[in-house]
């Protein structure tokens, strides 16, 4: 990172910033062609997990194609306005980590990990058993972080 200042290196931190956001941005390479789409995501301070239609662009880039893949989180995002355009900045904390996703067989995990997703949006859900026929209808993805970075503004920290 160019901007040492700006580098939050503190686990705690980038966990936190993970488990606030509310959007996971995931960002591919389609042959040569880069894709971001934003998830709904599930994070149990080792992997991300997300859920997927059975096929689509997205599919079929990490099934046929690359399963190397960016993720990005954000915090606190504000726009700060000043009287000249040279005076504006953002206000913000994020999270980027790279790694890879693989898709998720065993039923127990599939659970497991929309368990994980019900949580990240609803802190006091109970877990439960989804059916046959709803784990079928998903595809579910867990992504491996293999390096994690997190920057701030300083007014941010």
């Amino acid at each position: 990172m160019r901007r040492k200042d700006k580098l939050v290196t503190d686990l705690k931190v980038l966990h936190e910033v993970i488990n606030k956001a509310e959007v996971c941005r995931l960002g591919l390479v389609d042959d040569s062609k880069p894709y971001v789409v934003p998830l709904s995501f599930g994070f149990d301070g080792k992997y991300i997990y997300f859920h997927s239609a059975t096929e689509g662009r997205k599919v079929e880039i990490l099934l046929h194609k690359n399963k190397r893949v960016c993720v990005e989180f954000e915090q606190h995002v504000e726009l700060i306005k000043e009287r000249k355009a040279c005076g504006y900045g953002v206000r913000y904390l994020t999270v980027i980590g790279d790694g890879f996703a693989e898709p998720v067989h065993d039923v127990a995990e599939k659970n497991y990990a929309l368990n994980q997703l019900m949580h990240h949006y609803e802190p006091a859900w109970t877990d439960e058993l989804f059916t046959d026929q709803q784990l079928a209808s998903v595809l579910i993805f867990k992504i491996t972080i293999e390096q994690m970075t997190g920057k701030a503004s300083k007014m941010t920290l």
